[in-house]
């Protein structure tokens, strides 16, 4: 094997131990609900690292997601983000997708909004992160929300 898959495996072996999050916040003081952690699809790079932030910013009923990814030393790959929530107070329930790019380590890296009407209660959010590139990879990560 040589030096540079000794690397890949190596940077793999390192990422597989934290793929994925779970966390709690609360919506109205805002905070971290998780971090989606993951191999990058360009292997031999930094790991993919997505931050979700909640906030509700005086807006009852709806919580306000925030993912900020983290970059790639390659020049970035596609990324593609499904947040799927559900009230576990009422049993309401969402799906929403959007795509955007993860950018190069120093500079913008992508941001994604999702602003679901959730209702008041405690939100359970899974998320499925499809990044694209050398090596198309998904990242799964979930958390809780309370949302008043």
């Amino acid at each position: 094997m040589g030096k540079l898959a000794r690397v890949a495996v190596a940077a793999a072996a390192l990422t597989a131990a934290a793929l994925s999050g779970a966390g709690t916040a609360s919506a109205a003081e805002g905070g971290i609900v998780t971090t989606c952690r993951g191999i990058s699809p360009n292997i031999v790079d930094f790991p993919y690292s997505g931050q979700v932030v909640v906030g509700q910013y005086n807006s009852p009923g709806r919580a306000y997601f925030t993912i900020h990814a983290g970059g790639s030393v390659w020049g970035g790959y596609g990324t593609q983000v499904t947040l799927n929530w559900t009230n576990l107070s009422t049993g309401a329930s969402g799906s929403e997708t959007q795509g955007g790019s993860v950018g190069f380590v120093i500079g913008n890296g992508s941001t994604l909004y999702f602003s679901p009407y959730t209702g008041a209660g405690t939100i359970r959010t899974d998320f499925t992160v499809v990044n694209s590139g050398f090596v198309p990879q998904t990242v799964t990560c979930s958390g809780t929300a309370e949302v008043w």
